[in-house]
């Protein structure tokens, strides 16, 4: 998936904006409250997160989905998993 240039620049904007919170708290699920909060969501949140934490794809989809703030976000992702493989299971 590419990332357009608008969308490239809200991330910036956002991991300078959210990086006090991670200086000071070194706290995934805080820093994914704050960015929850301020409206950052979805694959941007995870660009955000893998830009602070310095960190690849995968542990910064851990430190999303892990978030309490992001159960809904975690339950929907599982729930389009399981009808994928289902889907998978049937065509099969």
């Amino acid at each position: 998936m590419g990332v357009d240039a608008e969308r490239t620049a809200r991330i910036a904007v956002m991991q300078e904006t959210a990086r006090p919170v991670w200086e000071a708290t070194g706290d995934t699920d805080a820093l994914q409250q704050f960015l929850k909060d301020n409206g950052c969501h979805g694959v941007e949140a995870v660009f955000v997160a893998m830009g602070l934490l310095n960190c690849d794809l995968a542990e910064a989809q851990r430190a999303f989905f892990t978030a309490p703030c992001r159960d809904a976000e975690r339950r929907f992702h599982n729930s389009a998993m399981d009808l994928l493989e289902e889907a998978a299971d049937t065509d099969a």
